[in-house]
């Protein structure tokens, strides 16, 4: 087996962040609990979010999604308590009312200390969505060598990503989502969210409108969680998609393995301060020339000071058809990137990721946080003797000041992204999509994008963010038709959010809504002579049944 020099960088990265890894499955406590997984568009991430934007949850490791709901609950609970020996904060007191009514059974779980100790349940409907989509505009996309090297995609609906690619046609679409969970024997569980999407009411070739969105059983040892199944990733700290793993494509089968609660890593380790990790094993799609390639992952998170959070993300790519001339030990040395072999016959992809927030909060709470990609091996850097596991990195950066006037109910974010003409590409097939789909950023390499947001929160209950955005695209290597030139392009959207608020009606379930509205006017499309001005509107109510679990003892 031969293991390239410069290969080594990334390999010295893994085999740090496996130990770390290793080091903090070893501090878990002795029992178990049902760990359900939030989706990624629940609006519990957005008011989570908002306390820790505030201040109020300090043990909040935001870069994993997704989180349970029993880790949901315990940040409630820490918000509520530091919302009573901080200063008070209507917009916080609000907010948390809300994620107790969402979390009303984990929260009892946890203030009446039987979450190690639960019955058999099932609730078999935890939240239902039914919403509208229109949508019009070319979607942008890429076709490089056929399959055969670089990358391919395609966008599922413009001015809409990280849904999960839910399908959509040009016009009118409907969408309803349904989610629920059980737990059997106090540790295992299971959990899914089905959709029906699509235009219902005419045929739209090629819209398979019924889907399993995610759906997994985990299995709870202590603290940590062990799952098998389709389940959503949101790595990072951007907040226009993540540069890694994001739900902008169709999530894939893998089996996981992360930790419920942050916790500490045992002896002098306990001083990087809390930790939440995941890591992942799974296999992708036969439509490229390696059918069904390996994929493999780890994230770890730190919150090393209250307000400085940072960490490290790895993924592999190898095997699949025609590319797996390997034995077991080659199979394994791939997997935890420690020794990804000789490219012929055999070839690898990997991406190394670090990514750090740091939150004043004697300025208002304003954060600075940024991230960079590395693509595959290393890259001189500096005079050339100094060496980083970052070849063609893309970096995403932004500044956010969730207290911009007085009354804290006003915010400001700006968010730059630049992304490297090899991201997500290969010389392969080893690139990074699922199903058509990018497994990242959805404007795909050799991209910028720059983001100005301002928001306003309307009586303590609704919030409307405007946003202003200018994107550019250069076309990269190995396209299948010529190139016209740059694409640029330029737009706004309005999003609106409202808090979760009890129906009497309906016997005190949760009623809750959001809004999208978004323009863009693109000038060279897909490198093409074309322009194209697209527009998107949505329009989401949400409901959870106030009813609790069904229960056996």
């Amino acid at each position: 087996m031969i293991i390239r020099v410069r290969e080594r960088a990334p390999a010295r990265l893994a085999v740090a962040l496996l130990t770390l890894l290793l080091l903090a499955r070893g501090g878990v406590a002795n029992a178990s609990t049902y760990a359900a997984y939030i989706p990624l568009d629940s609006s519990i991430y957005n008011e989570l979010d908002t306390l820790n934007d505030l201040g109020m949850v300090q043990s909040y490791l935001p870069a994993i999604k997704p989180i349970s709901r029993v880790e949901a609950a315990r940040l409630t609970i820490e918000a509520e308590r530091n919302l009573n020996e901080q200063e008070y904060s209507p917009l916080a007191d609000r907010i948390i009312t809300a994620l107790r009514l969402q979390l009303a059974e984990e929260v009892s779980w946890l203030e009446g200390d039987i979450e190690d100790t639960l019955p058999t349940m099932v609730h078999p409907v935890e939240r239902v969505e039914g919403g509208y989509v229109f949508s019009s505009g070319k979607r942008r996309g890429i076709t490089t060598s056929n399959g055969q090297g670089g990358i391919s995609w395609r966008e599922s609906t413009p001015l809409l990503p990280d849904n999960d690619n839910l399908p959509t046609a040009s016009g009118s679409n409907e969408v309803l989502r349904w989610s629920g969970w059980a737990g059997a024997g106090g540790f295992i569980t299971g959990y899914g969210e089905a959709a029906v999407a699509g235009p219902l009411s005419r045929n739209a070739p090629g819209i398979n409108r019924a889907q399993l969105l995610t759906g997994a059983v985990v299995v709870s040892l202590g603290n940590t969680a062990i799952s098998f199944g389709q389940e959503e990733m949101a790595w990072g700290v951007g907040r226009y998609g993540s540069l890694s793993q994001s739900s902008n494509g169709t999530p894939f089968l893998a089996l996981r393995a992360q930790n419920i609660h942050p916790n500490h890593l045992p002896g002098i380790f306990r001083y990087l301060g809390l930790v939440r990790w995941q890591t992942f094993f799974g296999q992708l799609d036969g439509d490229r020339i390696y059918s069904h390639p390996w994929i493999v992952g780890q994230n770890i998170s730190f919150k090393t000071l209250p307000g400085f959070d940072w960490g490290i993300t790895h993924g592999v790519m190898f095997g699949g058809s025609g590319n797996d001339n390997y034995s077991w030990m080659g199979f394994l040395g791939r997997a935890t990137g420690l020794a990804t072999g000789d490219p012929k016959g055999a070839n690898t992809n990997q991406r190394v990721g670090m990514f750090a927030s740091y939150r004043m909060s004697w300025l208002r709470g304003t954060q600075v946080y940024g991230e960079i990609l590395g693509e595959d091996f290393f890259q001189p850097f500096g005079p050339g003797f100094i060496k980083t596991p970052f070849k063609a990195p893309s970096y995403q950066a932004g500044i956010y000041v969730p207290r911009v006037t007085a009354d804290g109910l006003t915010t400001a974010r700006l968010e730059y992204l630049l992304l490297d003409q090899e991201y997500s590409q290969h010389s392969d097939s080893l690139y990074w999509t699922y199903q058509d789909r990018l497994m990242g950023q959805s404007l795909g390499p050799r991209a910028w994008q720059v983001h100005l947001t301002l928001g306003r929160w309307i009586d303590l209950q609704s919030k409307l963010d405007v946003d202003f955005f200018y994107s550019k695209r250069q076309p990269v290597k190995r396209l299948t038709t010529a190139a016209f030139g740059d694409e640029e392009s330029y737009g706004i959207s309005l999003d609106f959010i409202h808090l979760p608020i009890e129906i009497s009606y309906l016997a005190g379930s949760l009623g809750e809504m959001r809004g999208r509205v978004g323009v863009e006017y693109v000038n060279g499309i897909n490198y093409t002579n074309e322009n194209s001005m697209r527009a998107m509107v949505e329009v989401v109510v949400g409901l959870t049944p106030s009813w609790p679990s069904l229960r056996w003892k």
